[in-house]
C-alpha cells in the first residue's frame, strides 16, 4: 500500500533543493487542489536529501568545475514524438559514448555522491515505462538532460510540465529565448554546462551523446556555448506528430503536472509550439558549420537503422563506426518487434496541420499518409 501511494507522488523533480522548489512554486501561479500532496511529497524529499546534496557538492565540486570536455557533445535535436528516443536509445549503445541518465537528469545535485542509495529507492517507485508509451523506463536508461536543467535551474522550458498554465510564456523565453535577460542567459548557461560536466564525470571522461527536443529552437545558443559541437536532427510525418504530441501530453501531465489544463488548451500548445520551435531551426540550422549537421528522417531509421547510423557517422566524421556496429546490431535484433502507433484524426486536426505546419510538410517533403 505504501508503495501505491509513493508511486502517485513520485515526482521528476523530487530531489531537488528546498530552495530551488519554492522558488519554482512562487513563480508557477498556484498549486491546483489535487495536487497538493504531490507538491509536499516533493517539499518533503527535497528536506530530507538536503545533506547529501551538500555533501555531493563539497566532495565533487571541484572536480567538476575543473573538468575540460575533450569534445563537445553530440546533440540530438527533433520535436516531441518524431522518435529522438530510438535515436538516442541506439547511439548510446556505442561504447565510445556517455549519456545522462534518468538518475543523473531527477537528481542532478546529488547522484555522484549519493546515487548508489537514491538509485535503489528510486527504482522500486518508478514505473516500468515510460507513462505516454510502452518503451522501458528507469534509472539507467539514457535521459533528457532538460530535466536536470529544470532541476537545478529555474529557466527551463520543463519546468511547464509542472506548471503548464506557464508554458507559453516558459517556451517564449527558455526556448525561442525572446525577452531572456543576459542574467538569466547567464545562468542557463551554468546550469547546462554544469549538467555537461557532472554527466562527463560519471561516463569516465567519454563524449556525450545528448538528446534534448527544446534544443531544437535554440541551435545558435547551444553553439555558442558548445563550440564544435554535432547535431542530428530527425523529423517525422507531422501528420504522426500531431496526435502522437497530443498522447505525449495525456501521458506526462497526469504524472508531472501541478495545475489543470483542459483538452482545447494543450490542443493549441501542440500546434504553436511545433510551428514555432520548427520555423525556428529551419533558421538559425544554416549557422551550423558544415559537416556538424546531419539529418535524419524517421521513417527511414525505422527501416533502415544500420545504413542510417553509419551515414550519420560518416557526415558527422564520428569515429568507432566498426566497434559500435555489432552494439547496434544487437539492440536492433531485441527491438525489432517494435511498431509505431496509427491514428485517427478529425478533419479539423488535418486543417490545423496543414494550415499551421503546412511549411514542414513543405520543407521535408511530407504527405498525408494514405
Amino acid at each position: 500500500m505504501a508503495g501505491m501511494y509513493l508511486k502517485n507522488v513520485l515526482h521528476p523533480s523530487s530531489p531537488v533543493s528546498v530552495r530551488h522548489w519554492l522558488r519554482m512554486f512562487r513563480d508557477g501561479g498556484g498549486i491546483d487542489a489535487g495536487y497538493r500532496r504531490r507538491a509536499l511529497f516533493v517539499l518533503f524529499v527535497g528536506v530530507i536529501t538536503v545533506h547529501t546534496r551538500l555533501l555531493d557538492r563539497w566532495v565533487y565540486g571541484k572536480r567538476v568545475r575543473n573538468l575540460e570536455l575533450k569534445e563537445p557533445p553530440v546533440f540530438i535535436v527533433g520535436h516531441w514524438r518524431t522518435g529522438t528516443t530510438f535515436l538516442h536509445n541506439l547511439l548510446t549503445q556505442d561504447p565510445n559514448f556517455g549519456y545522462v541518465s534518468t538518475l543523473q537528469a531527477f537528481a542532478p545535485e546529488c547522484f555522484l555522491w549519493g546515487g548508489h542509495a537514491i538509485e535503489p529507492i528510486m527504482s522500486r517507485l518508478m514505473p516500468e515505462t515510460r507513462p505516454m508509451d510502452a518503451v522501458p523506463f528507469g534509472t539507467r536508461v539514457p535521459q533528457e538532460e532538460e530535466f536536470a536543467i529544470c532541476n537545478t535551474c529555474p529557466y527551463s522550458f520543463y519546468t511547464g510540465w509542472y506548471f503548464p498554465r506557464r508554458m507559453p510564456e516558459l517556451f517564449r523565453k527558455y526556448v525561442l529565448f525572446e525577452g531572456t535577460s543576459r542574467q538569466e542567459m547567464e545562468e542557463w548557461a551554468r546550469a547546462y554546462v554544469e549538467v555537461v560536466k557532472k554527466a562527463t564525470l560519471a561516463a569516465g571522461g567519454k563524449r556525450l551523446v545528448l538528446k534534448n527536443p527544446i534544443n531544437t529552437g535554440r541551435i545558435k545558443a547551444i553553439l555558442q556555448k558548445f563550440p564544435g559541437a554535432k547535431f542530428i536532427h530527425i523529423h517525422r510525418n507531422p501528420y504522426d506528430v500531431f496526435p502522437s504530441t497530443l498522447k505525449l501530453y495525456r501521458g506526462l501531465l497526469p504524472w508531472l503536472s501541478l495545475q489543470k489544463i483542459d483538452e482545447e488548451t494543450i490542443r493549441e500548445y501542440v500546434l504553436t509550439f511545433y510551428r514555432e520551435m520548427m520555423q525556428r531551426y529551419i533558421e538559425e540550422c544554416a549557422s551550423v558549420p558544415e559537416g556538424s549537421l546531419a539529418e535524419v528522417r524517421f521513417e527511414d531509421l525505422a527501416e533502415r537503422p544500420l545504413d542510417e547510423l553509419s551515414r550519420v557517422y560518416a557526415e558527422l566524421g564520428i569515429q568507432g563506426w566498426e566497434t559500435a556496429r555489432p552494439c547496434f546490431e544487437t539492440y536492433i535484433a531485441a527491438h525489432r518487434g517494435h511498431t509505431p502507433d496509427r491514428y485517427v484524426m478529425s478533419q479539423a486536426d488535418v486543417d490545423a496541420i496543414e494550415d499551421q505546419w503546412g511549411f514542414a510538410l513543405k520543407h521535408w517533403g511530407y504527405r498525408r499518409p494514405g
